[in-house]
Protein backbone atom coordinates (compact mmCIF):
# COMPACT_ATOMS: atom_id res chain seq x y z
CA UNK A 1 0.00 0.00 0.00
CA UNK A 2 2.96 2.45 0.72
CA UNK A 3 4.38 1.57 -2.99
CA UNK A 4 0.87 3.75 -4.42
CA UNK A 5 1.09 6.97 -2.40
CA UNK A 6 4.73 7.46 -3.96
CA UNK A 7 4.91 11.12 -5.34
CA UNK A 8 5.28 11.02 -8.94
CA UNK A 9 9.17 11.55 -10.09
CA UNK A 10 10.52 14.99 -10.58
CA UNK A 11 12.94 16.21 -13.18
CA UNK A 12 12.91 15.92 -16.59
CA UNK A 13 11.98 13.19 -19.39
CA UNK A 14 14.91 12.52 -21.99
CA UNK A 15 12.26 13.56 -24.51
CA UNK A 16 12.13 17.12 -22.71
CA UNK A 17 15.38 17.17 -22.41
CA UNK A 18 16.33 16.68 -25.86
CA UNK A 19 13.91 19.21 -26.95
CA UNK A 20 14.96 22.09 -24.87
CA UNK A 21 18.89 21.40 -26.44
CA UNK A 22 17.22 21.66 -29.69
CA UNK A 23 15.95 24.90 -29.16
CA UNK A 24 18.79 26.20 -27.48
CA UNK A 25 21.12 24.74 -30.14
CA UNK A 26 18.62 26.89 -33.27
CA UNK A 27 18.76 30.42 -30.28
CA UNK A 28 22.55 30.02 -30.23
CA UNK A 29 22.83 29.63 -33.82
CA UNK A 30 20.85 32.76 -34.52
CA UNK A 31 22.80 34.85 -31.61
CA UNK A 32 26.65 33.70 -32.59
CA UNK A 33 26.62 35.84 -36.35
CA UNK A 34 24.50 38.73 -34.79
CA UNK A 35 27.42 38.80 -32.08
CA UNK A 36 29.93 38.44 -34.35
CA UNK A 37 28.67 41.29 -36.65
CA UNK A 38 27.97 43.67 -33.34
CA UNK A 39 31.96 42.91 -32.23
CA UNK A 40 32.96 43.95 -36.33
CA UNK A 41 31.04 46.91 -35.56
CA UNK A 42 32.13 48.15 -32.44
CA UNK A 43 35.91 47.42 -33.71
CA UNK A 44 35.46 49.62 -37.02
CA UNK A 45 33.83 52.49 -34.33
CA UNK A 46 36.50 52.62 -32.32
CA UNK A 47 39.27 52.68 -34.63
CA UNK A 48 36.99 55.10 -36.79
CA UNK A 49 36.74 57.53 -33.66
CA UNK A 50 40.76 57.26 -33.07
CA UNK A 51 41.43 58.33 -36.79
CA UNK A 52 39.41 61.10 -36.05
CA UNK A 53 40.65 62.32 -32.41
CA UNK A 54 44.24 61.57 -34.39
CA UNK A 55 43.02 64.32 -37.00
CA UNK A 56 42.19 66.85 -35.04
CA UNK A 57 44.91 66.39 -33.02
CA UNK A 58 47.29 66.80 -36.46
CA UNK A 59 45.31 70.27 -36.98
CA UNK A 60 45.64 71.38 -33.13
CA UNK A 61 49.30 70.67 -33.08
CA UNK A 62 50.42 72.53 -36.45
CA UNK A 63 49.04 75.47 -34.34
CA UNK A 64 50.58 74.73 -31.21
CA UNK A 65 53.86 74.36 -33.04
CA UNK A 66 53.72 77.17 -35.53
CA UNK A 67 55.13 74.30 -38.00
CA UNK A 68 53.62 71.87 -40.78
CA UNK A 69 52.51 68.35 -39.58
CA UNK A 70 52.10 65.44 -41.48
CA UNK A 71 49.11 63.03 -41.92
CA UNK A 72 50.84 60.08 -43.35
CA UNK A 73 49.16 56.55 -44.45
CA UNK A 74 51.62 54.18 -44.95
CA UNK A 75 52.11 50.42 -45.92
CA UNK A 76 49.20 47.97 -46.35
CA UNK A 77 47.67 44.75 -45.12
CA UNK A 78 48.84 43.89 -42.01
CA UNK A 79 51.19 46.44 -41.77
CA UNK A 80 49.28 49.36 -42.40
CA UNK A 81 49.67 52.13 -40.52
CA UNK A 82 49.44 55.87 -40.34
CA UNK A 83 51.38 58.75 -38.50
CA UNK A 84 51.77 62.37 -37.73
CA UNK A 85 55.03 63.88 -37.81
CA UNK A 86 57.02 67.29 -38.27
CA UNK A 87 59.54 67.89 -41.32
CA UNK A 88 59.70 67.04 -45.02
CA UNK A 89 56.85 66.21 -46.14
CA UNK A 90 57.22 62.29 -47.11
CA UNK A 91 60.08 61.78 -44.97
CA UNK A 92 59.11 59.81 -42.09
CA UNK A 93 57.36 56.24 -42.69
CA UNK A 94 55.65 53.30 -40.42
CA UNK A 95 55.19 51.03 -42.80
CA UNK A 96 58.23 48.30 -41.37
CA UNK A 97 56.66 47.96 -38.16
CA UNK A 98 58.05 50.94 -36.30
CA UNK A 99 58.18 54.64 -36.99
CA UNK A 100 61.41 56.42 -38.55
CA UNK A 101 62.13 59.36 -39.89
CA UNK A 102 64.90 60.11 -42.46
CA UNK A 103 66.20 63.56 -41.53
CA UNK A 104 67.49 65.01 -38.24
CA UNK A 105 64.70 68.05 -38.61
CA UNK A 106 61.75 65.38 -38.63
CA UNK A 107 59.82 64.34 -35.73
CA UNK A 108 57.15 61.73 -35.53
CA UNK A 109 54.43 63.21 -32.91
CA UNK A 110 52.46 59.71 -32.98
CA UNK A 111 52.05 56.57 -35.02
CA UNK A 112 48.95 54.08 -35.38
CA UNK A 113 49.26 50.55 -36.63
CA UNK A 114 46.30 48.60 -37.86
CA UNK A 115 45.41 45.50 -34.86
CA UNK A 116 47.17 42.87 -35.95
CA UNK A 117 44.48 39.85 -36.79
CA UNK A 118 41.67 41.78 -37.50
CA UNK A 119 40.20 42.73 -41.51
CA UNK A 120 40.63 46.13 -40.97
CA UNK A 121 42.07 47.95 -43.62
CA UNK A 122 42.85 51.58 -44.25
CA UNK A 123 43.20 53.69 -47.68
CA UNK A 124 43.47 57.23 -48.58
CA UNK A 125 43.09 59.13 -51.70
CA UNK A 126 46.28 61.09 -50.76
CA UNK A 127 48.98 59.65 -49.16
CA UNK A 128 50.13 62.87 -47.24
CA UNK A 129 48.08 65.38 -46.22
CA UNK A 130 49.76 68.44 -44.65
CA UNK A 131 48.10 70.95 -41.71
CA UNK A 132 49.50 74.12 -41.88
CA UNK A 133 50.47 76.45 -39.04
CA UNK A 134 48.41 79.10 -39.75
CA UNK A 135 44.70 78.53 -38.92
CA UNK A 136 45.21 74.95 -38.98
CA UNK A 137 44.71 75.00 -43.06
CA UNK A 138 44.96 71.91 -45.12
CA UNK A 139 47.42 72.13 -47.91
CA UNK A 140 45.66 68.72 -49.82
CA UNK A 141 42.76 67.93 -49.11
CA UNK A 142 41.45 64.19 -49.03
CA UNK A 143 39.72 61.25 -47.15
CA UNK A 144 40.38 57.98 -45.31
CA UNK A 145 38.63 55.07 -45.43
CA UNK A 146 38.54 52.41 -42.88
CA UNK A 147 37.11 48.93 -43.78
CA UNK A 148 36.42 46.03 -42.18
CA UNK A 149 34.20 44.27 -45.35
CA UNK A 150 33.57 45.96 -48.84
CA UNK A 151 30.22 46.55 -47.70
CA UNK A 152 30.85 47.83 -43.74
CA UNK A 153 33.15 50.98 -44.17
CA UNK A 154 33.68 54.38 -42.23
CA UNK A 155 35.29 57.71 -44.47
CA UNK A 156 36.79 60.19 -42.91
CA UNK A 157 36.88 63.15 -45.60
CA UNK A 158 38.94 66.02 -44.57
CA UNK A 159 38.49 69.37 -45.89
CA UNK A 160 40.65 72.32 -46.88
CA UNK A 161 40.09 74.20 -43.41
CA UNK A 162 41.35 71.42 -41.99
CA UNK A 163 38.15 69.60 -40.07
CA UNK A 164 36.62 65.93 -41.00
CA UNK A 165 33.48 64.65 -41.83
CA UNK A 166 32.75 61.49 -40.85
CA UNK A 167 30.26 59.17 -42.66
CA UNK A 168 29.55 55.45 -43.54
CA UNK A 169 29.98 53.28 -46.78
CA UNK A 170 28.26 50.06 -47.54
CA UNK A 171 25.92 49.16 -45.18
CA UNK A 172 24.03 51.66 -42.48
CA UNK A 173 26.08 52.46 -38.82
CA UNK A 174 23.71 53.81 -36.72
CA UNK A 175 24.77 57.86 -35.52
CA UNK A 176 26.58 58.23 -38.82
CA UNK A 177 25.25 59.54 -42.29
CA UNK A 178 25.66 58.04 -45.37
CA UNK A 179 28.85 59.33 -47.41
CA UNK A 180 27.27 60.74 -50.43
Amino acid sequence: MNRMLRSPSRGFTLVELCVSVGIGAALLSQAVPAMQQLHELHTLKVHSQSLSSDLRFARAEARRLNAPVHFRVSGRGANACYLLHTGASNDCDCSGGQAVCRAPGSAVLKAQWLPVGTKLQVKSNAETMQFQHWEGLLTQTGSIDLHLRPDLGVRHVVAITGRARTCYTGSRISGMSKCA
